[in-house]
């Protein structure tokens, strides 16, 4: 990568709430600004972006992601980084897009030392969902997870099961690269679920919505089960280590059940229980039958969440 180049990427990051914590080459380690880290590989140039340069530089055999950096980008280029087909980089007006999620830097210009070649069109002002942290590949992520637990499947048995569309799901399978394989059957497997789970390790950014907090002195493990069990078959209960988390449908009403379980609301730094309405609805496809047959949130989500 040019020198230049990789300074005005630094700089954006930088600007964007990123930090850079090591390089290698063309090989980054970052840390987005929901303090997770990431690895990404650098492929850019002073020009504007078109979806033949994205294809050639951003999809790659081995599932690695790839980190597209340049002034600006087509329109095309940018709708497939929404749906996390790469992530991306643009130095006009600084903004990126990392596992389909955007994020810009309000009322920032592009940086002052960014290289030029040639006129380009300024960059669209950021929507409200690119200042507010963007959509989420809820699908994709939903999809990894159940050929992880499950085994292999169908494009068909997918879209049932998340209540997507077949072109839907065909565009995240196909997100994954290398990850996911399609059999002759037609059945879409993982040949490296190390790799997989990795990734969704790196990418997953948590389930979204709106938490409230509770109180109780019995044990976590116990609080998340008695918690589900007062809030009914639209819940999921989780405990991680010191605390639980309970998921409830975005309809459920909590406060009467939580109070009738022996629950008090709490400020987050002395709630034992969080209870989360999340907008990840493919928590609820995944979830397993777990202690004294409360629902729970698969162990892989669980995982990501504890």
């Amino acid at each position: 990568m040019l020198s230049d180049v990789a300074a005005t990427s630094e700089a954006a990051l930088r600007a964007l709430g990123f930090r850079v914590r090591s390089r290698s080459g063309e090989t980054w380690e970052l840390l987005l600004p929901n303090s997770r880290p990431a690895t990404r590989v650098l492929r850019g140039d002073r020009a504007r972006i078109t979806l033949s340069d994205a294809r050639k530089r951003g999809d790659r055999p081995d599932g690695t992601r790839t980190l597209l950096v340049a002034p600006s980008a087509s329109p095309g280029v940018l709708d497939a980084a929404l749906l996390g087909r790469w992530d991306l980089l643009l130095w006009d007006h600084p903004r990126a897009v990392i596992n389909g999620v955007a994020y810009a830097a309000i009322g920032s210009g592009p940086p002052s030392d960014a290289p030029r070649r040639g006129a380009r069109e300024p960059a669209p002002a950021p929507t409200a969902s690119e200042r507010t942290g963007g959509r989420r590949a809820w699908t994709r992520w939903g999809i990894a997870r159940i050929l992880l637990l499950d085994g292999p499947a169908d494009v068909a048995a997918l879209a049932g099961r998340l209540d997507a569309s077949p072109q839907a799901v065909r565009r995240a399978l196909g997100q994954w690269g290398g990850l996911v394989q399609r059999g002759t059957d037609g059945a879409w497997s993982v040949p490296d679920a190390a790799g997989l789970r990795s990734a969704l390790g790196t990418g997953y950014e948590g389930p979204g919505g709106r938490r409230s907090g509770w109180f109780s002195p019995l044990p976590a493990a116990r609080q998340g089960v008695l918690a589900a069990a007062a809030l009914g078959p639209d819940a999921r209960a989780l405990t991680v280590p010191g605390r639980a988390l309970v998921l409830v449908a975005p309809e459920s009403a909590v406060q009467a059940p939580l109070r009738a379980a022996g629950f008090v609301p709490a400020p987050a730094g002395r709630a034992s229980l969080t209870v989360l309405e999340p907008k990840d609805t493919t928590a609820w496809v995944t979830a397993r039958v777990g202690a004294e047959g409360v629902a729970s949130v698969d162990p892989i989500l669980a995982e990501l969440l504890g």
